[in-house]
């Protein structure tokens, strides 16, 4: 069933299709199902609309609504100019997070690229942006540009390509090419779009016949047909058709156009259609930072239920104040965005204070506030929050949470008893906050207290910083601040100073634990990757709230950092010492050897003489700088799951990765499900092999899952390949069962030269085991592959 797929009639549905109740959820709901499918369904002659729910519609709104609040500017969508210059330029910095459609690293590095000038430019590259039609992605950028002759398919395709400087990129200009080449009718040519889609060989072959014959029909020659059809077929199931492209971009440009021009509003609004999601709302709160708009500590007398823009910040700013600290309005946490305070305990709160006036002191609070909802949890995250510094210092409220809450409980009895004080009608004058014995003199606590408690609480740490006194301090030349971190610096070992603010612990697919750990730096937040065997040597270090010295590679993708940790201490900053060295990296390096020497077929571990191959040093390719001809083949080992969900979401980051390093070099997928190993090009993607991404690619696939061989040419078997990162070959016919160890050596990393790398492909063939044909690949293979990416064969859904 598809979520929002809804059938359209002319008469009731009981006369046509058999009806049901939703299988989940409420048996009194007035919403059917249909006991057909889609696919019958259509044969029957029904309509059936997609009706797609997007969360950036409601921003839009919310936004919309906050600029007329809080600026009284009526801004209506349809009416915003689509030529604002300010806006592109927005785009083409790249800087799009929290933007609709645009915000994915692999995304954020095109549009950078593209630097779009109008709404067409902004729908060709979302159309472009999935299985298939990406490979003309740098095409379309250096055509537009000027670096690069715009070409056409055929000269007679120039009046339908113009506008995407010779690249197709809608589904609409496949339909128009087959029927201005091959005579189709428009209806004819969406069947046959459709049967491209399913790839299904048998109707595939008979489409082909049937173009050729129209193309030779109208006058063109048999070859030249067959060449078109050859060009049109794998985009045709991928390729987004325009209305929808245009739509998505319409909407990604009021995104940026808001995020330009009302970014407080706009970043309030995408806050508040996150609070479901910790891990999102800590990204678009960094991204509050990187724009210089203040997070505000949550305020009992400011504070919303949820994220609302403040313009009386005073200090409260995400670095302290001082020369090149945010200024102007803020963004005030929410009192419900506290963890384990919940939206019914701070409504009655916010409720009062906007129909009595701002609360004068914690006794006045603990009166008027009552006690629904309030219970001590509630108010110590609260007051550890720094909800009431504005009424009492926080150690002080902390060491009186009996006292206020025994005063709200007995406030509220004698309310709901109808009694009332003999004092209720005079004024609070005294010292501590009324009469009610409330003492507040206990002393404040320290500021590293409050750092974890907000770290804890809110997800950063927002009042007092201790990082801002390590900048002052001689850390060795550890780095503590976002600002630091400059593109000369990717990929090279750094040391980083920081809090730990959260750990994600995640299992990889051979079931090995590794951490992603959000780390608190000055300026924002820097994620770390913690994979498996430095797990092992650091699992003591990781723990919220923490100041650690982290070691390791930065990491790029686009204006997205992240760390890949090595080793990892606790820092301490009145007896600091240099954190571990660097352990050496065992990796392919891509000249053929390896960096120490391998095990051969019989699996013994014996070295073995080097490739007779000379290949160049791999090198990051970015940009237009992408290699002329092919010169790789680069292999990923791939284990099916019991999780389709999870397969179809790791080959999508899988995905994304190989298009964050653009290049001609092939890539093979080698997918065991279960006792069979299917051997297979991944037909929608090249990529520009190099460390850089053999290193992500392990990151998602686990260790010694890459490999890379030279591609000598068409029709040439490949050489023998490197063992070092293949250990699922062990299983392909002509391998005995020996080549491969039960794992990884635990002892490779201590000394490279020393110890033999992990083994999954014997160094020569075994004269024991001749060669055995490949696993057979099935003919929907290519289908079923697309399927998990995510592409939809009829075009409706973008992949990522």
């Amino acid at each position: 069933t598809h979520a929002a797929g809804v059938l359209i009639a002319d008469e009731p549905l009981t006369e046509t299709v058999p009806l049901q109740r939703p299988v989940r959820g409420d048996e009194n709901s007035p919403v059917l199902m249909t006991q057909f499918s889609m696919d019958p369904v259509a044969q029957l002659g029904l309509l059936k609309m997609d009706f797609l729910g997007l969360t950036n519609l409601t921003i839009l709104d919310r936004a919309v609504k906050l600029v007329r609040e809080t600026q009284g500017v009526e801004i209506v969508l349809q009416a915003l100019p689509l030529d604002d210059v300010s806006t592109y330029e927005l785009l083409s910095s790249g800087k799009t997070n929290d933007l609709f459609q645009l915000e994915s690293a692999g995304m954020q590095r095109y549009i950078k690229a593209l630097k779009p000038s109008n709404l067409g430019d902004i729908a060709a590259m979302i159309a472009l942006y999935r299985p298939g039609p990406m490979e003309n992605i740098e095409t379309f950028i250096e055509a537009k540009h000027g670096r690069k002759p715009i070409s056409y398919p055929h000269p007679s395709f120039k009046e339908l390509l113009d506008e995407t400087y010779g690249v197709i990129v809608y589904q609409d200009q496949v339909l128009l090419i087959l029927q201005q080449f091959a005579g189709y009718s428009l209806g004819a040519a969406d069947i046959v779009r459709k049967a491209m889609g399913k790839k299904i060989p048998s109707l595939m072959a008979e489409e082909r016949v049937n173009f050729v014959a129209g193309a030779q029909a109208k006058g063109y020659e048999e070859n030249v047909a067959i060449e078109i059809f050859d060009l049109i077929e794998p985009f045709a199931g991928y390729a987004f058709n325009k209305a929808h492209s245009v739509s998505y971009a319409m909407i990604s440009y009021w995104t940026a156009y808001f995020k330009n021009h009302y970014p407080v509003e706009y970043m309030a609004a995408v806050l508040n259609s996150r609070l479901d999601n910790p891990e999102k709302v800590l990204g678009s709160m960094n991204e509050c930072i990187r724009l210089k708009i203040p997070i505000l500590l949550p305020d009992i007398n400011r504070s919303e239920e949820f994220f609302c823009i403040d313009h009386e910040t005073g200090d409260q700013r995400p670095d302290g104040p001082g020369e090149g600290a945010p200024s102007g309005p803020g963004l005030r946490i929410g009192l419900a965005a506290i963890k384990t305070v919940g939206e019914g305990a701070v409504r009655p709160i916010i409720a009062e204070r906007k129909e009595n006036g701002p609360y004068k002191s914690i006794d006045d609070f603990s009166r008027r506030a009552g006690a629904a909802g309030l219970n001590r949890r509630t108010l110590e995250s609260l007051a550890k929050a720094g909800a009431f510094d504005s009424l009492a210092p926080r150690g002080a409220v902390i060491q009186a949470l009996d006292q206020i809450t025994a005063t709200a409980q007995r406030e509220a009895r004698t309310r709901d008893s109808g009694q009332s004080s003999m004092f209720d009608g005079g004024e609070d004058v005294s010292d501590d906050g009324g009469m009610s014995g409330i003492t507040l003199d206990a002393p404040d606590v320290s500021d590293q207290d409050k750092a974890a408690w907000e770290r804890e609480l809110l997800g950063m740490t927002l009042s007092h910083n201790p990082l801002r006194a390590l900048a002052a301090m001689d850390t060795g030349g550890a780095f503590n601040s976002l600002e630091q971190l400059g593109e000369e610096l990717a990929g090279q070992p750094i040391n980083m100073l920081g809090y730990i603010s959260t750990v994600i612990e995640r299992t990889t697919r051979e079931g090995k634990r590794f951490f992603i750990v959000n780390l608190e730096i000055l300026g924002g937040f820097l994620e770390v990757m913690v994979w498996p065997d430095t797990l092992q040597r650091t699992s003591e270090v990781w723990q919220d709230g923490r100041l650690v010295m982290v070691s390791g590679r930065l990491r790029m993708r686009g204006d997205q950092m992240s760390l890949a940790c090595d080793t990892a201490m606790e820092y301490d900053p009145e007896n600091p010492s240099p954190p571990p060295p660097a352990r050496p990296r065992n990796r392919y390096n891509g000249n053929g050897n390896g960096n120490g020497h391998k095990r051969n077929g019989n699996g013994n571990g014996s070295k073995t003489t080097d490739h007779n191959i000379s290949e160049k040093k791999a090198q990051m390719t970015t940009g237009n700088n992408i290699p002329a001809e092919p010169q790789k083949v680069v292999r990923l080992a791939v284990t099916e799951s019991d999780d389709p969900s999870l397969d179809a979401h790791l080959l999508r980051e899988v995905i994304g990765v190989l298009l964050e390093y653009p290049g001609r070099d092939r890539v093979n997928l080698d997918i065991r499900t279960g006792e069979r190993l299917v051997r297979m090009d991944l037909p929608v993607v090249s990529t520009g092999y190099c460390e850089g991404l053999h290193a992500r690619l392990e990151e998602l696939l686990g260790p010694d899952t890459v490999a890379v061989h030279q591609e000598l040419g068409l029709g040439m078997e490949p050489p023998n390949e490197s063992p070092v990162h293949m250990p699922l070959e062990s299983a392909l016919p002509g391998v005995p069962d020996s080549a491969s160890p039960a794992g990884p050596d635990p002892a490779a990393n201590e000394n490279p030269e020393a110890a033999p790398e992990p083994s999954g492909v014997s160094e020569s063939k075994s004269s024991e085991a001749p060669d055995a044909p490949a696993p057979e690949v099935p003919a929907s293979a290519a289908a079923e592959v697309s399927a998990t990416v995510g592409a939809d064969p009829e075009g409706d859904e973008p992949p990522f």
